[in-house]
């Protein structure tokens, strides 16, 4: 389709995102998506570490320039990176059973995969833990490990090599999806993806073969996910049942950083892991807790405490590249996490079309846009622009109820379903909003549900919970399920280029993951199905666009995605980094990011 029928690609080109880096993977043979649950934490801001810069804006308001590449000038040893962290939106130190953002960025920066994204931009998936793969059949993969990688020094693992065993007993735990004792865990988020394994044989001390069940074009991507590090067996053996308790202590990995100090209110330090295969730039890595306070953001930024802030007001953003023209420079990405609100629609009162459909209606995206974001962000569909190949034009998607551009049909016809639906007998409906986005979104949480309220007539009530609350309720399906509740907020961060197995393990019937939602549309079963057995990749492009046109039609079938944002992220110029996607890209920075400390903006810095 043309470019101008797309909205995103010319919204963002203006911003300075061209269309072949916002396409990005999407047209390389064999991307995937990793399998992650619809729950998360963040705007994308608290893994501000980076790469290769999609596009810049110098400061000053110039017109946006390629960046200069870091290769330019050999990478430097020295520096603690300093960024704010999202407090308190840890659920677990046990990575297998994580689905919140800073979790897997941490795990980026301490802990190696079996493989890793190399590239989202190329969709390049390459070595980690294992040095190299090879695939005799379409059913085999035998990885060779890496030679010397060592666990980090703490007990009981003590700093000893990495072994094939490690990569194999990673697998198997994920297939199992079983604590030690032998019990069903429902936390293991990513087990749907895995049931495509066979059999993991240790063929010797540096190969593991793995079979396959049948040929799968996606394993390599879960692989490559943003929460498919390895941990040390004997690790798990000893912390599995203390892994809630967050001490730093607990965080093992063979990465370039070790953990040194954590306080879940979201204060971390990290050091480099000198025994790391490759070098490391920065000595070590700081978060500080101050996500919600921009103001805070912003001294401490001006201060160069922090390398990087990324304003919620475009007026501070414009006002820092008039302050600091040559010094600072301007990144525009897509946040890494889409705003929803969910609710499990398997039983009253959500199982009713007419119910959902009127909330899904009731919800104005385009004033969400401009109120909250102050216009940086776009209207998103269940599969984001993120993903702008597997997803349909906004041109399209503004064609379907719920992102109209007639908002008085819109809110007439959410009214009449409403009503058809027995929703006026529901009385007070309770939305639980995210304490750390309503901290950074003031007044967004009475926004959301004024929006509600005044369209549908009910009292809609916010109430402010930690993401550990709301995820321990959808996993529960207690939002439904006879409770007259939803909530609204960021969900999973996007962690493939390609939406495809994601889109199975959401909405395919089948899958534990779909009765959190529970909305079972037959055709999507049909799609979903047929994307895991599909190779071509221009038809799995089509196939996701259908999906998303099902879902759309029925509503968001549990998951009513709404918008995503567009983060205006300001660095300092002797911050040097490789590829900015909007993806978890820590494992990225331990090499690839870097401090030039001969930029004159690197004077004055505090040590």
């Amino acid at each position: 389709m043309p470019d101008s029928n797309n909205y995103w690609t010319r919204r963002l080109a203006r911003q300075g995102i061209t269309r072949r880096r916002l396409l990005g993977s999407a047209a390389v043979t064999g991307v995937g998506a990793a399998a992650l649950g619809l729950v998360g934490c963040g705007g994308g801001d608290d893994d501000d570490t980076g790469g290769q810069p999609t596009a810049t804006r110098p400061a000053g308001g110039a017109s946006p320039t390629a960046a200069a590449s870091p290769t330019q000038v050999a990478k430097q040893k020295g520096g603690v990176a300093k960024f704010t962290s999202a407090g308190n939106t840890w659920d677990t130190f046990d990575i297998d059973r994580s689905r919140f953002t800073p979790v897997s960025t941490l795990f980026g920066w301490t802990n190696l995969g079996v493989v890793q994204w190399d590239s989202y931009t190329k969709g390049e998936i390459g070595g980690a833990l294992a040095e190299k793969w090879e695939q005799p059949d379409k059913q085999t993969i035998v990885f060779t490990l890496r030679p010397n990688v060592f666990w980090h020094d703490k007990p009981p693992v003590n700093g000893r090599a990495a072994k094939a065993e490690d990569i194999a007993k990673f697998i198997q735990r994920n297939v199992a999806g079983k604590l030690r004792d032998g019990t069903d865990d429902p936390n293991f988020y990513r087990k749907s993806a895995f049931q495509v394994v066979d059999k993991v044989e240790v063929v010797d001390e540096k190969t593991v073969r793995v079979t396959l069940k049948s040929p799968n074009p996606f394993f390599l991507n879960t692989l490559a996910g943003a929460y498919a590090k390895v941990q040390a067996p004997e690790a798990i053996d000893a912390f599995e049942k203390d892994y809630a308790n967050l001490k730093p202590e607990l965080v093992i990995g063979t990465g370039g950083f070790i953990l040194k100090s954590f306080k879940s209110e979201g204060e971390l330090e990290l050091v480099r892991n000198e025994k790391f295969y490759k070098q490391v730039n920065w000595d070590g890595v700081k978060y500080m807790n101050l996500f919600t306070d921009q103001t805070a953001q912003l001294a401490a930024f001006e201060q160069k405490q922090l390398d990087s802030f990324t304003p919620t007001q475009n007026a501070v953003a414009d006002d820092l590249l008039k302050r600091y023209q040559g010094k600072i420079t301007e990144y525009k990405q897509f946040s890494a996490n889409p705003q929803a609100g969910t609710y499990y629609g398997g039983a009253a009162p959500w199982n009713n079309p007419n119910l959902i459909g009127a909330i899904f209606r009731a919800f104005d995206r385009r004033a969400l846009v401009q109120s909250l974001l102050q216009g940086n962000a776009v209207l998103s569909g269940n599969v984001p622009p993120t993903q702008a190949a597997f997803t349909i034009t906004e041109k399209e998607l503004i064609t379907f109820p719920g992102y109209l551009e007639d908002r008085a049909k819109e809110e007439a016809e959410a009214k009449k379903m409403w009503e058809a639906g027995g929703g006026p007998a529901l009385g007070e409906i309770i939305v639980d909003i995210p304490d750390i986005w309503e901290g950074l979104y003031s007044g967004g949480a009475a926004l959301i549900t004024n929006q509600l309220q005044k369209v549908l007539g009910n009292k809609f009530s916010a109430k402010i919970e930690p993401y550990s609350t709301i995820t321990t309720k959808i996993v529960k399906q207690e939002y439904g399920n006879g409770k007259n509740n939803i909530w609204y907020g960021w969900i999973t961060e996007i962690t493939d280029p390609e939406p495809s197995l994601l889109n199975y393990l959401s909405y395919n019937s089948k899958n534990p993951q779909f009765q959190q939602f529970g909305v079972k549309i037959d055709k999507v079963d049909q799609l979903t199905d047929a994307l895991m057995q599909e190779f071509d990749i221009a038809k799995r492009q089509e196939m996701n666009k259908e999906v998303v046109r099902e879902l759309i039609k029925n509503y968001g079938a549990g998951v009513p995605y709404t918008l995503v944002g567009v983060s205006r992220i300001m660095r300092w110029n002797y911050f040097k980094t490789g590829e900015i996607v909007p993806f978890v890209t820590s494992h990225q920075a331990v090499t690839e990011a870097w401090f030039d400390q001969t930029d004159p903006t690197w004077q004055g810095r505090p040590a």
